[in-house]
């Protein structure tokens, strides 16, 4: 029952974010549209796949999976927060700029279309590995992206996350979003703009581990495979 939940699971999202990849795909590479229009032809498909990602940390506290729970914990979240905490919220910042050397093509700067392109590409390779996995027959390839893919795309992935945090926190600084201010009956305050800057102190340390812990997991994954069939 496990194995036929995952399959599902995964396999939907593999559905999911293919579609999300093809629409960017096509938006801004072969129609050249800007990143506004990416996120109108993604908007909910992105929405509901990057949510139902919640359930992966459900997954690792249940024991469902064999993740570990803080590494799960700590991908899952920063996605939720950069779609539902920053990129939402401050729509038109976010897709209305980006970052990168002046005169060079539009996709060489880092903004919501490298993040598309980047989240897509991952997550399309991930789930497809996955739902794979439970059905018991994943083809070398799939396996070969799933531990090398990362290299590229989970820099420019997170690149692209910490450039949409930029472009947005002029606005939440000066709306003062989703802050609490005194005086109160609560007695309590809160300020998004430095929740925001802590989550992304907190956010770069768990980067690096990540990173290495995926080198790992890949040294040790290819490396059995290619042993295996030497034997």
């Amino acid at each position: 029952m496990g194995s036929a939940y995952l399959a599902a699971y995964n396999l939907s999202l593999f559905a999911a974010w293919g579609l999300i990849l093809g629409l960017t795909v096509r938006v801004a590479i072969m129609e050249g549209g800007s990143s506004a229009d990416v996120y109108k032809a993604v908007d909910l498909p992105l929405k509901v796949a990057q949510s139902a990602a919640f359930l992966e940390i459900v997954h690792s506290a249940l024991g469902i999976v064999r993740s570990p729970l803080f590494i799960t914990t700590t991908q899952v979240f920063s996605r939720l927060w950069i779609l539902w905490g920053i990129v939402v919220p401050v729509l038109q910042p976010c897709l209305a700029g980006s970052v990168g050397i002046p005169g060079t093509p539009p996709l060489a700067h880092l903004g919501f279309t490298t993040l598309m392109l980047a989240w897509a590409s991952s997550e399309v390779i991930r789930y497809s590995f996955f739902g794979l996995k439970e059905l018991g027959a994943v083809p070398y390839v799939s396996m070969w992206l799933r531990y090398s893919g990362f290299i590229v795309l989970y820099p420019v992935g997170v690149a692209s996350e910490l450039t949409m945090v930029w472009l947005a926190m002029p606005t939440i600084s000066k709306t003062r979003m989703w802050s609490i201010h005194m005086p109160n009956a609560a007695n309590f305050a809160v300020d998004y703009t430095i929740v925001c800057w802590i989550v992304v102190l907190l956010y770069l340390p768990g980067l690096p581990k990540l990173y290495m812990y995926m080198l790992t997991q890949r040294g040790k994954v290819l490396a059995g495979d290619a042993k295996s069939k030497q034997q």
